[in-house]
């Protein structure tokens, strides 16, 4: 591939090149810039003769962690390759980590808005009294005047999308936007094959029509074809290429059925192995439990699809063409091809255009995606620890989520229980409290993403040591970089190249 991206004055993209000996001469001589160092793209500082453009395919293949971007002309050529790594890996932890922050910030927020009513005399007792637990008898609880619970007043639009699918469409977005800037697209092809095969599983409410045809076999001729896609033509059990039997988890003797989510593509060895070994067989149902957890993710990717169509065909003028899997599994199948995100996207750029040439892309592009805004000023806490002659009792005043050790309320509680009140008192006012104390985040520090030069090379930053007096790369491993020897040339922009 090796082409060279090429911008007019304005900006606008035109036909990449090879012509690495005019590259230079323009670049010596002052008739163009280069403004981008990965993937290598000049700006023409002239007008030139033509700015005639051919025809070019952009061809997605969609997906949560790995979305696969190629394009192709009319003849088949690949101008363009690469595979985007999401970050739908780490955003379920930082959803947990705000759930559980959101959760201890409530009680304070409803605390203070109760204390400011008082003040204000704006409580009444509620009308109906409440039943708590441990109560003998209802308690008139305080209530603020003219509010209601939040949630009454959210009103979602027509629409609305879970955050996890926004984000995952804007990416989707984000990366067409990305390659447009270097090559004059005129066209989208897309992969959607799988519209509604979750809402099938769940037994939802479906329209007639198209949407019973779209459940999780859609675009497949057979079981067999749609776990080979599923396992990428490898054995479940031990990871070779060679998918012999279609293996029943449950056999049908024992009420077991044909469904995908009951079947395992497993080889010959492995097949007489899970029928003779009870390890073997608890061992491929663990395997197939966490795959069936992968293929439900996909849920999120088809929720996008429909609004990934329609934004995509506004913004080309409706020249977009919808390709299913099984059009380009037999496209690769025609054509020995073998299957990579990347490799996918090029099929589906050339597949039903009758191309003169296959070109297959051998090298790619990797981009990752990093987490641009980092608000957080706490970096991390100690929690309060509470000594009793030297040997730590007790965490916290009372326990946090997931806290196992006792908390001092906890801890008080048994000594009451093993010696009484006033010998736990006692035991109390002798307890050594150890603070909880804080490290702060600097507003102003590079996010992983962050490009920096050292001895010559650019690199892309993934996270810092020692302080920030080391940094860490994408792709040299556990490799150190010295801060003082490096220049940041680029802050985080998002999705980077690597």
């Amino acid at each position: 591939m090796n082409y060279v991206y090429v911008l007019d004055q304005r900006g606008n993209p035109l036909m990449p090149t090879r012509r690495y000996g005019w590259v230079r001469r323009a670049l010596k001589s002052g008739k163009a810039k280069a403004v981008c160092t990965l993937p290598f793209t000049i700006q023409l500082m002239y007008d030139p003769d033509t700015t005639e453009v051919q025809s070019i395919t952009l061809g997605i293949d969609p997906g949560r962690i790995n979305i696969g971007m190629a394009t192709a002309d009319k003849t088949g050529r690949c101008l363009y390759s690469s595979q985007c790594e999401t970050r739908n890996r780490e955003i379920p932890k930082l959803m947990e980590k705000r759930r559980q922050h959101r959760q201890a910030s409530r009680r304070g927020e409803r605390l203070a808005r109760k204390r400011l009513a008082r003040r204000l005399g704006t409580t009444m007792g509620n009308i109906l009294e409440r039943m708590l637990p441990g109560c003998e008898k209802p308690v008139m609880v305080k209530d603020i005047i003219n509010t209601e619970s939040r949630f009454n007043n959210r009103r979602r639009k027509e629409g609305w999308l879970t955050p996890t699918a926004t984000q995952l469409l804007r990416t989707h977005l984000n990366l067409v936007e990305k390659i447009c800037r270097i090559l004059p697209i005129s066209g989208i092809a897309l992969e959607a094959n799988r519209f509604a095969f979750m809402e099938l599983e769940a037994g939802g409410h479906l329209e007639s029509g198209v949407d019973y045809q779209c459940g999780p076999l859609y675009g497949y001729q057979s079981i067999r074809e749609a776990l080979e896609d599923l396992q990428d033509g490898r054995c479940l059990l031990c990871g070779e290429r060679t998918i012999e039997h279609d293996h029943h988890l449950v056999p049908r003797s024992k009420g077991g059925s044909n469904t995908l989510a009951n079947m395992a593509g497993l080889c010959e060895k492995c097949h007489t192995l899970v029928h003779t070994d009870q390890t073997a067989t608890e061992k491929l149902a663990a395997l197939k439990t966490g795959q069936n957890k992968k293929y439900g993710a996909l849920s999120v990717l088809n929720q996008i699809i429909p609004y990934l169509v329609e934004a995509l065909s506004k913004k080309f003028n409706g020249n977009i063409r919808l390709v299913s899997g099984w059009e380009t599994k037999q496209f690769r199948d025609e054509h020995h091809i073998d299957k990579d995100h990347d490799i996918d996207a090029y099929c589906i750029a050339v597949v039903g255009q009758e191309p003169k040439m296959i070109d297959v892309p051998k090298t790619h592009f990797e981009i990752r995606q990093f987490r641009r805004h980092d608000r957080a000023r706490i970096k991390s806490q100690t929690e309060r620890v509470y000594r009793l002659d030297g040997t730590k009792v007790a965490t916290n005043r009372r326990k946090r989520m997931e806290q196992k050790t006792d908390s001092l309320e906890d801890w008080y509680q048994k000594m009451v229980e093993q010696h009484g009140h006033q010998q736990a008192d006692r035991m109390r006012s002798r307890l050594q409290v150890q603070k909880s104390t804080r490290r702060y985040n600097n507003p102003d520090r590079l996010l992983p993403g962050t490009a920096f030069v050292y001895q010559g090379k650019t690199y892309t930053m993934t996270g810092q040591l020692t302080g920030g007096q080391y940094f860490r790369a994408a792709g040299c491993d556990k490799k150190n970089f010295p801060a003082r020897n490096i220049q940041v040339v680029r802050h985080n922009q998002g999705l980077v190249y690597v």
